[in-house]
């Protein structure tokens, strides 16, 4: 059977207006929530609305279930709710610890292991940023987990519920909050989900307001990645990628392309085995961007492993140390690659799989790029930028 998924017409998505039903005036109804303790700064008072025309608030009720430090600043409250967006797509035990509004560490469950290793491994992806982290599950804690949560300064804590005991043991520190919220599984995330009444808002300082409507993904599964695209190049030539991910390569995929959905663009996400071995965020170009994350991966395996520089007796970096920690990851990139460079580099990394919108007017290099380093690469066809 001929392999190959014609993808070339992917760029002129980028080239294409979709209309909107927005009216000439746009009036939306908001009720106040609740006050917060402040907003994203100490001198910035805050209160959390609520849409009326949706019931998704009322349903997640996001809500203190022990104050601590003076209650929810803006800050604590989003870091709940962004991780509730990424969290709503895991169907299987996972943890998200947060760091102004982006995961700084993100495991969901492999081969079995329990809730509160799960959240140990979200934790030590990148143990500094999650100083003074909120984490947030999406399993009731249970006491092992809660007692894992006390190993080192956390700001708050979320779950659906908190299992007899586990209650017990956080209050062991009086400044930590401890929240609730409900049905995840409201949360609209696939493309056909039920949006209604629900905007997405940006407040410029110019005195407007850009509404789209909220971000959902077109993949439900594996079934819904191009795992051979093809495209063609000006002459006609044709470019498939030749390798078929791994059945771990596609779960560790999908991770990272649900993680990167609560990552800020330019963003790119390494996972291996349902863990997140770094994620970088927020830069300006794309290469810089993974250029970014390799380095905090290599950061955060060293800090994890109390690394001394000492002990490489005169050996090469990479051959003692570097080479094993994104050996057999994957790379999640929110956007197209311009060039050629970000596989390479990601090729001399370890790194095995890549999982990516195309849309490149380059993507014929790209794919003999990743076909010359023996690397699989699924399209999504959908760009996931997220500038909050």
């Amino acid at each position: 059977m001929a392999r190959g998924t014609d993808v070339t017409d992917m760029k002129r998505s980028y080239r294409t207006a979709v209309a909107g039903d927005f009216p000439r005036e746009f009036s939306i109804g908001l009720q106040k929530e609740s006050d917060l303790r402040y907003g994203e700064n100490p001198n910035q008072p805050a209160a959390v609305y609520r849409f009326k025309g949706s019931s998704l608030a009322e349903l997640t009720d996001i809500r203190l279930a022990r104050s601590g430090k003076g209650g929810l600043s803006a800050t604590n409250f989003m870091d709940v709710a962004r991780a509730l967006d990424v969290l709503k797509f895991f169907a299987d035990p996972s943890a998200a610890v947060m760091k102004h509004l982006i995961p700084s560490g993100f495991a969901t469950q492999h081969n079995g292991n329990s809730l509160a290793n799960i959240y140990r491994k979200a934790r030590d992806a990148d143990a500094r940023s999650a100083y003074g982290s909120v984490v947030v599950f999406n399993r009731p804690l249970d006491k092992a987990s809660a007692e894992a949560v006390m190993e080192s300064y956390v700001e708050g804590v979320a779950a659906p519920e908190y299992e007899e005991g586990s209650m017990g043991i956080l209050e062991a520190k009086k400044d930590l909050r401890v929240i609730l919220y409900s049905n995840l599984d409201k949360l609209p995330k696939f493309a056909e989900d039920n949006t209604e009444g629900l905007y997405d808002l940006k407040v410029l300082p110019t005195g407007r307001v850009i509404a789209q409507k909220p971000y959902l993904t077109s993949i439900k599964s594996a079934k819904d990645l191009v795992l051979d695209p093809l495209v063609k190049d000006k002459d006609g030539k044709e470019f498939v990628v030749a390798r078929d991910p791994t059945q771990e390569e596609l779960e560790d995929m999908l991770t990272a392309w649900y993680v990167n959905l609560g990552v800020r663009s330019n963003g790119i996400v390494f996972v291996k085995d349902g863990v997140t071995v770094a994620v970088g965020s927020g830069q300006q170009e794309r290469v810089g961007a993974i250029e970014q994350a390799i380095v905090k991966a290599y950061q955060k395996a060293m800090d994890r492993l109390d690394f001394n520089y000492n002990a490489l007796n005169g050996a090469p970096f990479r051959d003692t140390f570097a080479s094993s920690t994104l050996r057999g990851a994957v790379c999640s990139s929110d956007a197209f690659f311009p060039f050629r460079d970000s596989i390479d580099l990601l090729a001399s990394t370890g790194v095995s799989a890549i999982i990516q919108p195309g849309g490149s007017v380059r993507d014929s290099e790209v794919i003999q790029a990743v076909n010359e380093h023996g690397m699989a690469m699924s399209y999504t066809l959908e760009r996931c930028f997220g500038h909050f």
